[in-house]
C-alpha cells in the first residue's frame, strides 16, 4: 500500500458511505496532486453531492496552488452545489455569496448566472436581475429559463406588457409555469383573445400542471386569472 491516497480509494469510500475517511484522504491527495487528478477527485465528490467538504478541499488546495485554468469550472461547480444546499436550508445570504464567488471564478458558466438571476428575482432585486439576464440573453437569446426569469421579473416589477414576449418563448419551449405567467400578463393587458388561446394551449400540453396552477390562481384574491374563471376550458378541466 502506498502512502499517497488514490482517487479510486476515495471513490470507494464515498460509495460505501465512509465520507469522513474519504475527506481525510482527499485532503492529503489534493495537497500535491496534478491538475488531472484534482479534477477526477472533484468529480468523485460532485457525483455523490458531497459539496461542503469538497469546497473546503478546494480552498485548502488553492492556498498552496493557485487555480489552473482547467480547474476553474470544477471549483465553481462545487461552490454552486454548496449554494444549492444552503438554499434548501433557506440560507440565502450564504448561497448568494457562494454563487457570486462561483461566477467570478468561472464567468462563462451560464447555469450559475441563471441561479444568481433566479435568486435576485426571488428577492425582488429586479434591477440586478435584469443585469444578469441581459448578459445571459445577449449570449443566448432563446435561453428558455432566462426568458422565463425575465418575464417573471418584468411582470413582478409592474410591466406585464414587456413580460409577454419572453414568457411566450419560454412557454413554447415547454415550461408550463411560463404559460401561467403569460396568462396573467395577457389578462392584465386586457388581451383576452390571446389569453384564451394560451389557456387552451396550456391545458392541452400540460393538463395536470395546468389544473394545479389554475386552481391556485383562482383561489388567490385579486389574481388577473379570475377573468378566466368561466372560460369553458377551465370549467371542463376543474369540473
Amino acid at each position: 500500500m502506498t502512502d499517497q491516497p488514490t482517487v479510486e480509494q476515495i471513490r470507494a469510500d464515498l460509495a460505501a458511505g465512509e465520507g469522513p475517511h474519504a475527506v481525510r484522504l482527499a485532503r492529503k491527495l489534493a495537497e500535491s496532486c496534478d491538475v488531472d487528478t484534482m479534477l477526477e477527485l472533484s468529480s468523485a465528490f460532485a457525483e455523490h453531492a458531497v459539496y461542503a467538504p469538497l469546497v473546503d478541499i478546494w480552498r485548502r488546495r488553492i492556498d498552496k496552488h493557485p487555480l489552473h485554468e482547467r480547474e476553474h469550472a470544477a471549483f465553481a461547480n462545487a461552490l454552486n452545489g454548496l449554494a444549492e444546499e444552503h438554499l434548501a436550508e433557506r440560507r440565502e445570504t450564504e448561497a448568494m455569496e457562494l454563487l457570486s464567488e462561483a461566477i467570478d471564478v468561472a464567468p462563462r458558466l451560464d447555469y450559475i448566472r441563471r441561479n444568481i438571476a433566479s435568486m435576485l428575482v426571488h428577492k425582488g432585486d429586479y434591477d440586478q436581475a435584469f443585469i444578469e439576464l441581459d448578459t445571459l440573453l445577449t449570449k443566448s437569446p432563446n435561453d428558455p429559463q432566462a426568458n422565463l426569469l425575465l418575464g417573471i421579473a418584468r411582470y413582478q416589477s409592474g410591466d406585464p406588457a414587456l413580460a409577454v414576449d419572453p414568457l411566450r418563448l419560454a412557454f413554447r419551449a415547454g415550461f408550463p409555469d411560463a404559460g401561467m405567467w403569460l396568462l396573467k400578463s395577457l389578462c392584465l393587458e386586457g388581451r383576452h383573445e390571446d389569453a384564451g388561446k394560451a389557456l387552451e394551449r396550456l391545458i392541452e400540453d400540460h393538463a395536470d400542471r395546468a389544473a394545479t396552477l389554475l386552481e391556485l390562481e383562482l383561489n388567490e384574491p385579486g389574481s388577473p386569472i379570475q377573468s378566466l374563471r368561466d372560460h369553458p376550458a377551465v370549467v371542463k378541466l376543474l369540473g
